[in-house]
């Protein structure tokens, strides 16, 4: 099973930067996961907030700020003052780490942000190494539209309190079986062997998302999921060799 650092590796740095990236690969992780929105003058920004305040030194809207405002921003202080002056990456900034599997998380809106994206991953060569993904269905295909050999990630909804395992099960399985996606993304929390075989079944890769403890991490292994999303990159590394250990 891929392990995939949510955000880059967000307990050991900040998260949605290139040193938060960096850390995830260091721990373990097969690949990451990143946010990219659209600021008001059309850069692609790696940022998982619509908003600056709480992982940056600014404030406002990304979509209302340029990216001259943006660049000259720190978004390392508030994890620690040892990443102080950590910037703001943008999306070209992380595809040119060589080799490196990513999961853009697509949070702009419109065909021209879905061109920009699909047009800079295209120019560095990275299409093979990307998975497109988000809950926004018809962003995502327009993408694949645009570019039929892209591979498309789908966030299915969590379980909600009304759901049993039955009821459940039945929601991930419609979701995704006219989502047009690749992959399915389910939450690690929810995430059922019967789940993963039906979704195997009709074709799809498997990821259990947002794993939060070693608990969730066994689930999705014993589960049969192909690959998985968790905050906590050793934790999920190590909990994956102990499954592996003979």
């Amino acid at each position: 099973m891929k392990i995939v650092g949510h955000r880059g590796a967000p307990l050991v740095a900040p998260e949605n930067t290139i040193a938060g990236f960096l850390a995830a690969i260091a721990l373990g992780a097969d690949g990451v996961e990143l946010d990219v929105q659209t600021t008001s003058d059309g850069h692609l920004a790696v940022i998982h907030d619509v908003m600056l305040e709480r992982t940056t030194s600014g404030t406002g809207a990304i979509c209302r700020s340029p990216w001259s405002s943006l660049s000259t921003l720190d978004a390392g202080s508030w994890f620690s003052e040892s990443f102080a002056g950590e910037p703001i990456p943008q999306l070209a900034d992380v595809l040119d780490l060589e080799g490196l599997e990513l999961e853009i998380e697509v949070k702009g809106y419109g065909v021209e942000f879905a061109t920009d994206v699909v047009d800079l991953v295209r120019a560095r060569g990275a299409l093979d190494r990307v998975e497109f993904t988000g809950s926004n269905l018809p962003l995502l295909a327009v993408i694949k539209s645009m570019e039929p050999a892209a591979r498309i990630g789908l966030f299915t909804p969590a379980k909600a309190p009304w759901h049993d395992d039955d009821t459940f099960e039945h929601s991930i399985i419609g979701f995704a079986s006219t989502s047009g996606a690749d992959v399915v993304h389910v939450a690690a929390a929810n995430i059922t062997r019967r789940i993963v075989d039906r979704l195997h079944h009709l074709g799809f890769v498997v990821q259990a998302n947002s794993a939060e403890s070693s608990i969730d991490v066994s689930r999705a292994i014993e589960a049969g999921a192909d690959r998985l999303s968790a905050d906590d990159v050793a934790m999920a590394v190590d909990c994956r060799k102990q499954h592996d250990s003979p």
